[in-house]
């Protein structure tokens, strides 16, 4: 795989990872208005169930996401 496409789905599927925990952090503290914007598709328990397992997949991304930076950072010095 080419590495610009490879630094690409790594920063876009974190910036979606990271929108997708907001959004089910906030439905699992403010279910009511979660609820309400997305039409009851995403309730207290599915956001719970959705944040919990976003967790695994925000630290790989964060974590390849650091290390391709500082590698292109140091790369550049």
């Amino acid at each position: 795989m080419n590495k610009k496409l490879f630094r690409k789905i790594i920063h876009w599927g974190l910036l979606v990872i990271i929108i997708v925990f907001i959004i089910t952090g906030l439905g699992i503290f403010r279910y009511k208005i979660i609820e309400s914007i997305t039409f009851g598709l995403i309730t207290k328990p599915i956001s719970f169930q959705v944040h919990t397992y976003l967790t695994f997949p925000l630290v790989v991304f964060l974590y390849l996401h650091i290390l391709l930076t500082w590698k292109r950072k140091k790369k550049r010095d």
